[in-house]
């Protein structure tokens, strides 16, 4: 307690104290605003249902358990968190760059504008009800945990602290478990772990990006059938993961494609679909000409395929030729995906690709804004000067040994850069890139450019 009240008097402290005040203040006037918000997704979460990742459902479930008086209250107190989770992992990531980079008090605040505008952007650029922090989605923990993570990765790599490590694999644990999207934080680990050795002994980090990313997805792995054990009898791994693929082989297949499927019964079961999805357009071959067109009529199309013809199709196929349990009827869902997938995918991976690069660049766009012709230009621009500036920072770099706040905004900068890319590649593969995918990166972006800035206009002696 003596420690506290010391921690209060002392001056240098009060910068933090700010950040996270108005950080606090942001984000639960928001909460009291908007309260708690159900979205189309949130019934699967909170029904715990056998395709989602279990730490989301399991949070919740955890929260009902916690206030069983009330039906619904226990939503409004998943908010609550969520909100003091966002308020904590942006004041923390700004406050861990003001001490490291040694900021004035102002920069740092400009540097929390970011991720709260980003936060403000969701909830009025984007037209939604809500916040992601104030809705029943992965999405509401998700977002400050990946921003949480990049607190927690560059302090590993500037120093290599136990904290930091264990900071970082819990995270990566518990983000895997709460969205397959999150795979690209291992990946980010695992990457700086190997640079991070890299200069000492390759062979090491090689070896320790190895048995981490081992461990983490082990752990994964295990918590996910071990919640679904507990739930529901069976030591087994959600499913459904498989739908997305399916989903991008039947926009971009045509029905002569259904040859390939050796199972006649599966077979027909595919043109079914198909010609449905085909009648009402939703087909890659039924898209205009034109990248925007091409880029819009995925987008539109992708959910209505999969939410709409593909999962209640299949459902209703199994369940009128199948007598079985849920958990086997979702296997059985997904070994027929499997066989769709085995079956059309190396047919498809050209129009796939297409699709891809679509994607990504549409991605690009939504990180850093909103996907429209006046804001094309500006991603452009903005990225050009990102590269431009990060290119004289590397070349300031070697062409003499100055300040480590030049190494460590670099660091910053690469590690952004990186997490931008592996997010929408992953993105990209398997669904359309729409902002509640990619919004992760797009505080990092615009603080990194802001740190780069500010190096350049900075004297190095």
């Amino acid at each position: 307690m003596k420690k506290i009240f010391e921690s209060f008097k002392n001056k240098e402290n009060y910068p933090a104290y700010l950040l996270f005040g108005i950080s606090i203040l942001y984000y639960l006037f928001f909460f009291f605003l908007d309260g708690a918000i159900i979205c189309h997704d949130s019934p699967n979460y909170i029904d715990m249902n056998f395709s989602r990742e279990p730490f989301y459902p399991l949070f919740l479930a955890i929260l009902r358990g916690l206030f069983f008086w009330n039906d619904s209250f226990y939503l409004t107190a998943a908010v609550f968190l969520q909100s003091l989770l966002a308020a904590i992992a942006a004041a923390s990531f700004v406050n861990y760059i003001r001490k490291e980079w040694k900021l004035h008090t102002l920069l740092s605040l400009l540097l929390l504008v970011f991720p709260l505008f980003t936060s403000f952007l969701c909830r009025f650029g984007a037209k939604r009800s809500a916040m992601y922090s104030n809705s029943i989605l992965t999405e509401g923990i998700a977002i400050s945990l990946y921003l949480l993570f990049f607190r927690y990765l560059l302090e590993y790599r500037q120093h290599q602290t136990k904290k930091s490590f264990w900071g970082c694999l819990i995270l990566c644990i518990i983000l895997l478990s709460t969205r397959k999207q999150m795979a690209i934080v291992t990946a980010l680990f695992c990457l700086v772990l190997l640079a991070s050795e890299w200069k000492h002994s390759i062979k090491k980090g090689v070896l320790k990006a190895f048995l981490t990313g081992m461990l983490i997805l082990a752990v994964s792995l295990l918590f996910d059938r071990g919640y679904n054990y507990c739930l529901r009898g069976e030591f087994v791994g959600h499913s459904n993961d498989n739908r997305f693929v399916s989903t991008m082989i039947f926009y971009t297949a045509e029905r002569s494609d259904s040859a390939y499927i050796n199972d006649p019964a599966l077979r027909e079961l595919f043109l079914q679909i198909y010609d449905t999805c085909d009648e009402k357009g939703y087909m890659m071959h039924s898209a205009k000409e034109g990248w925007n067109n091409e880029n819009n009529h995925f987008g539109e199309s992708y959910d209505m395929i999969q939410l709409y013809e593909l999962v209640p199709s299949l459902t209703e196929y199994v369940g009128t030729h199948y007598d079985l349990v849920q958990t086997d009827i979702e296997r059985t869902i997904d070994e027929i995906n499997t066989v769709f997938i085995s079956s059309l995918l190396p047919h498809e991976l050209p129009k796939i690709g297409r699709v891809l690069v679509n994607n990504f660049l549409s991605g690009l766009i939504t990180t850093v804004a909103k996907n429209n012709t006046i804001l094309i230009y500006y991603t452009v621009a903005v990225y050009l000067l990102y590269l431009l500036i990060l290119a004289v920072l590397i070349i300031r770099k070697r062409k003499s040994p100055i300040g480590d706040s030049l190494s460590k905004t670099i660091q910053l900068s690469v590690y952004t850069l990186l997490g931008i890319i592996l997010n929408l590649l992953l993105v990209s593969a398997v669904i359309f890139c729409q902002s509640r995918y990619t919004i992760y990166n797009m505080p990092l972006f615009y603080i990194s450019f802001v740190m780069m800035g500010r190096d350049v206009m900075k004297r190095y002696k």
